[in-house]
């Protein structure tokens, strides 16, 4: 299956989202970019940890970030 990108941002944001995908049953991937960053001694940039959704809930995870006022 293929995972696309629904949202990026601060790890604060990323907890509402993941919220929301969970009341709804939605399976999703946190990729950190932060987290990684911060093991191999880098910075990182703003808007650095992203959820990634199956495509096929990629439409549905939209609308629903959409209702809730959730934007990047």
């Amino acid at each position: 299956m293929s995972h696309k990108k629904l949202f990026a941002g601060s790890e604060i944001m990323v907890l509402a989202v993941r919220n929301l995908l969970e009341e709804n049953n939605i399976p999703y991937i946190i990729r950190d970019d932060i987290e990684s960053a911060i093991r191999v001694g880098y910075g990182t940039l703003d808007k650095a940890v992203h959820v990634l959704v199956e495509e096929e809930n990629l439409d549905r995870a939209k609308a629903l970030l959409e209702e809730n006022d959730l934007r990047e």
